[in-house]
């Protein structure tokens, strides 16, 4: 009889533990927390939502559940369909998705997808005279992705109590969510391009090691965690059991295709795990952080940049790591595509010694593969594979190059000056404007090629008035020799192009006062914001890879003036004489007749690039890295040393081919036209 009188609650039993273990199946993610319940329904039965407060409150009636938090309602109202009977539910919250859910016997229910900012939960309070009705029964609370589980006494009333984690500095173990909301808070910083800025790096630094000191002290039950899912910022936690504490720790992982760092391997020495004799000491943890961000931790030098934009910071929770033997160095492991030809990589970490901070060498040592590079150290901190740029200027090209340069100065100096005395001595020199356009691009080619030649010794000298003052006169130079191959290129299509007669009013005094006046403008505007942005300029002469000596050379000291308006004009005046060219080129060769041979074009358009300084584009290509920046340095150096002589010898040319023009009678209408576009080019 007795054991009749018990087979219903048996049976009830039996139900309400398989729902249970139903709903606990039906989990498809890792909740940060969860509290179930056992609730016996009677008839028809609801769920009521509000947002309220800052606590979560489950108060149970007859009619159905009543339940409020501090996120806002996806739906406030539910019908929870089914017979009579005890059902199985659980309420719980997600961080990472933001979802907060009531699964209720084999059924969800989105009570809230704004769940993302809540704080850890502390504790769970039942409160039988709060307003609940109807008792739920075998009551459990779990928190901190499961790891702490614990069964409550049967209520009608719960409220989950939230804590804030201000104070988690002064805690010896926290929580995943305290510790996923600290990591979330510093991959959103490093979205912000502000922490880019080296004065803001040495404090985002302390962050980072802030976040590292909290993933040491992390409570989580697996053998090893993952967080983030941001690409700037991940971290891995390991647990190192005793049983592993007596060998290596190897950590891998997956390589990914299409990246510059396809991976990484990590080897740390039992002897970062070991225990002192008569000491007991904690389970350890390693901690790997993984950085993605190119506006932290920039290389000081514009010639360096960091592998993949990786660095990785490793660490032992609770202990610090330095000056281990030769024999038990840590062993990272970069696994990348194959690297450029004239880039080495450097094994580097963090140096935190100066406010901003900046990589360092010093304990590492550094072994290139062809698709990986592995890095030994004897500490623990953020490291990274700086990649340098090998030197493309040594010692003997520098030598060269220098002698080609003042070899091509002296000889484009002299046949342009040379150039512009025979045409001051020719008696049509008043009937030809033209050739005085051009007659000022080879006087500003002279004022270049002088001020170069003497600007180097005047570096070597200690007069600092005299080497600004040769800085100035070089960029002068280089300014108003710029200035006139655009006038050059604005003449030469008014002339052939619109026919423009340049003989009347006062254009040509214009285009001289526009040719010499505007680059006198832009010096002494430079001049009078800054007087340091002229002196002496340092080049690196490298005699190895490592070694360099300084060469002195009196130049423009801002780079950032150099780049912006010295490269920026060029380059406004080479797009405008290349359009320039191409329509003189179309012209030529619509007139183009049998009667003129074969090398009378060619000379009429290497004459044209000349005096267009076409030549001068092959300034971009030095821009680039190894051989092919060294063969475009010689061809820079080469064409534009000698851009007078160049010119000397296209005018020559054109003396030539005019008299010969001259002395022939015959020719047709077309012959004519182009002998005199020719002529007036």
């Amino acid at each position: 009889m007795d054991l009749l009188n018990e087979l219903p609650r048996m049976v009830l039993f039996l139900i309400s533990l398989l729902l249970q273990l139903q709903g606990i199946h039906g989990l498809t993610v890792q909740e940060d927390f969860r509290f179930c319940a056992t609730r016996t329904q009677i008839g028809e039965s609801f769920v009521y939502y509000k947002k309220h407060g800052n606590i979560i409150s489950i108060i149970n009636h007859d009619n159905g559940l009543n339940i409020s938090a501090p996120f806002l309602p996806h739906s406030r109202n539910y019908s929870l369909q089914g017979p009579s009977g005890p059902y199985r539910f659980c309420v719980y919250g997600h961080q990472e998705t933001g979802l907060f859910v009531l699964q209720y016997g084999n059924k969800n229910y989105n009570l809230s997808r704004e769940a993302k900012g809540f704080l850890c939960s502390s504790s769970v309070d039942g409160k039988p005279s709060e307003g609940g009705t109807a008792v739920l029964q075998s009551v459990s609370y779990a928190y901190n992705k499961g790891s702490h589980n614990r069964s409550l006494t049967d209520s009608s009333a719960y409220k989950i109590i939230f804590h804030d984690n201000g104070s988690v500095d002064r805690k010896s173990s926290l929580q995943v969510c305290e510790v996923e909301k600290e990591l979330g808070n510093v991959a959103v910083a490093l979205e912000n391009p502000r922490y880019g800025r080296r004065n803001n790096s040495g404090n985002f630094y302390q962050y980072l090691q802030r976040l590292d000191t909290y993933l040491g002290k992390m409570d989580f039950k697996e053998v090893n965690r993952t967080l983030g899912n941001s690409p700037r910022l991940r971290a891995r936690v390991w647990k190192v059991p005793p049983h592993q504490a007596s060998q290596d720790l190897a950590i891998h992982s997956e390589l990914e295709e299409n990246k510059e760092v396809r991976g990484f391997d990590v080897t740390l020495p039992r002897a970062l795990f070991a225990t002192p004799r008569g000491r007991t000491q904690a389970e350890p943890k390693v901690v790997l952080m993984e950085v993605s961000s190119q506006n932290l931790f920039q290389p000081g030098q514009n010639s360096s940049w960091i592998l993949g934009g990786k660095v990785f910071g490793i660490s032992v929770a609770g202990r610090q790591v330095s000056g281990l033997p030769k024999e038990q160095r840590v062993a990272l492991t970069f696994w990348h595509n194959r690297l450029l030809k004239n880039a080495s990589p450097q094994c580097v970490f963090w140096d935190t010694s100066s406010n901003a901070g900046f990589w360092n060498t010093s304990g590492s040592e550094v072994k290139p593969e062809g698709n990986h590079t592995i890095c030994l150290w004897d500490h623990l901190t953020f490291f990274a594979v700086l990649m340098t740029s090998s030197p493309d200027l040594d010692y003997i090209h520098n030598n060269y190059l220098t002698v080609i340069t003042y070899f091509g100065c002296i000889i484009s100096a002299l046949a342009s000056f040379f150039t512009v005395c025979f045409f001051l001595c020719s008696r049509k020199n008043d009937r030809d404007n033209i050739m005085n356009i051009h007659m000022n691009l080879l006087w500003a080619i002279f004022l270049l090629d002088v001020s170069f030649l003497i600007a180097g010794p005047l570096s070597a000298t200690e007069n600092d008035v005299a080497c600004k003052a040769s800085a100035m006169f070089l960029h002068y130079g280089l300014l108003a020799c710029l200035t006139w191959m655009g006038i050059e290129g604005y003449s030469l299509y008014r002339r052939v192009i619109e026919v423009f007669d340049f003989s009347t009013g006062n254009f040509l005094f214009r285009l001289c006062l526009a040719g010499w006046g505007l680059p006198l403008f832009l010096v002494s505007v430079i001049l009078a914001a800054d007087q340091s942005n002229y002196g002496p300029y340092l080049i690196k002469v490298y005699e190895t890879s490592e070694t360099y000596t300084n060469t002195a050379f009196c130049w423009i000291r801002n780079q950032d003036i150099n780049s912006v308006l010295n490269l920026g004009y060029l380059s406004l005046v080479l797009l405008f004489n290349s359009v320039m060219l191409g329509a003189m080129v179309r012209v030529i060769l619509r007139l183009k007749h049998r009667d003129y041979q074969q090398w009378q074009y060619v000379v009429m358009l290497l004459g044209l690039s000349c005096v267009l300084g076409i030549p001068w584009g092959v300034a971009f290509f030095s821009l680039t890295f190894g051989t092919f920046r060294l063969v475009a340095l010689y061809l820079f150096t080469i064409i534009n040393s000698f851009q007078g002589f160049f010119i000397f010898l296209w005018y020559l040319a054109k003396i030539v081919q005019a008299r010969r023009s001259a002395s022939s009678r015959l020719g047709s209408t077309n012959s004519a036209k182009l002998h005199s576009s020719s002529s007036m080019l």
